[in-house]
């Protein structure tokens, strides 16, 4: 029986079983039908004389398809936030298996005359395969299973005698034994954006407890702009097993180091993030500190002197109100820019540091820094009001190593530690 009459058969037959056996049966059917006439159309066209192409011709047609799918893997790998050297690494594969079906266009080989002729000539042609992909992907980096098997039997960190920056390297050992940097950036360090950059993110900033419970119970409060399915399930919920004792205390410590003095906290997913002076949430509850409201600051309450509708009730205190009101004079880093204007920085200093000469106390050496950024995010409101913006503030670069250590050197910091 002809191939062809039996091929339409077995159409026929799936289309009507679909017909009687599903609720939408009838685009089953008339799909069955539709395949059954194509197919018959396609037997009555008289088929094109094939003619061998050269070799050349034919890698010249595969060279425009492999470097399309290759940028498509990449593209696909990078938004599916995998590392930058697995994306290397699956576009590698890819160019190698191009190299070897590149083989299957040369000219061809002789008849075999023997068996032994065409055994020799596939155990050569999976020789050159193997050296091919082997040659490739020596070049990438290695796992080593020796070196991860010493880290896991590693004895667990025990921080009794260790001194603050003693602790902080544990800290670090520990974070990068559980292979968090998979995951989270730590300003310029790590390749993956999968989790939130802990660095611009900041932190440093919350409670060892707001962190501790972040590391064991990950799913109970998701990071902004990570509310999605996929990132609510990466983070892992095992390191409640894992990490303990004197091993989550180290990691806390170094987690705390994560702050910026000169930029607000960045939120959200890469690229689409924002900083907390467009964040209707932490403006929200910066109000709460600003007008002496919020348990966790009692006894701060900037309303007292600048208003709590922005009318300055102290004399000299600042108008936040007038956008164009020029910074105090009266601290040695005095700046020339207009409150509008202010780095990051200013508004962090002249709040945690205080002024100089004035009740502006430094208010850093008594409350949480957490709360004191979201204070000076309301406080821009008013002469930058949430509801009349028409664009948000854009996110900082990443600060570099560089910039991280001369935080550091200038005493940026208020924690000797950091």
């Amino acid at each position: 029986m002809n191939i062809d009459i039996i091929i339409i058969g077995c159409i026929a037959v799936l289309s009507a079983l679909y017909a009687l056996f599903n609720i939408f049966g009838f685009v089953g059917l008339s799909f069955g039908i539709f395949l059954i006439l194509a197919y018959s159309i396609l037997l009555k066209l008289k088929p094109k004389k094939q003619t061998e192409k050269t070799f050349f011709q034919n890698v010249r047609f595969k060279i425009p398809l492999i470097a399309i799918l290759g940028a498509i893997i990449w593209v696909v790998a990078g938004k599916l936030n995998f590392p930058v050297w697995w994306q290397i690494e699956f576009v590698s594969f890819a160019m190698v298996g191009f190299a070897f079906f590149t083989l299957l266009d040369w000219k061809n080989l002789s008849v075999e005359k023997k068996s032994s002729t065409w055994i020799r000539r596939l155990i050569a042609t999976y020789a050159l395969a193997s050296g091919i992909f082997i040659t490739v992907t020596a070049q990438l980096p290695q796992f080593d299973p020796e070196f991860e098997l010493a880290k896991l039997n590693k004895p667990p960190v025990k921080l009794s005698g260790l001194a603050g920056p003693e602790v902080i390297a544990a800290g670090r050992e520990v974070f990068e034994n559980n292979k968090c940097f998979n995951c989270h950036k730590v300003f310029w360090e790590g390749n993956s954006d999968r989790g939130p950059n802990l660095g611009t993110k900041q932190i440093g900033l919350y409670s060892d407890e707001y962190i501790k419970e972040q590391i064991l119970d990950p799913r109970k409060k998701q990071a902004p702009g990570f509310e999605d399915p996929k990132s609510v399930k990466a983070m892992p919920t095992y390191y409640a097993d894992d990490i303990e004792g004197d091993e989550m205390t180290a990691l806390i410590a170094y987690l705390k180091t994560m702050r910026d003095p000169t930029h607000m906290p960045v939120e959200g997913k890469f690229p689409n993030q924002w900083t907390w002076w467009d964040d209707p949430e932490i403006i929200k509850e910066g109000q709460t500190v600003f007008e002496g409201t919020n348990p966790n600051t009692e006894g701060l309450n900037c309303a007292v002197c600048h208003g709590k509708d922005g009318i300055p009730m102290m004399t000299g205190a600042l108008d936040f109100r007038n956008e164009n009101h020029k910074d105090t004079d009266k601290m040695p880093d005095h700046i020339d820019d207009l409150l509008k204007d202010w780095p990051d920085a200013l508004w962090y200093r002249r709040v945690t540091r205080g002024v100089d000469g004035s009740p502006m106390a430094p208010w850093g050496t008594i409350f949480p820094h957490l709360y004191l950024w979201k204070a000076e995010a309301y406080a821009r409101t008013f002469h930058d009001p949430l509801d009349k913006r028409t664009a948000k503030r854009p996110v900082p670069p990443v600060p570099t190593k560089e910039e991280v250590e001369k935080w550091k050197t200038d005493g940026l910091f208020l924690d000797p530690l950091l």
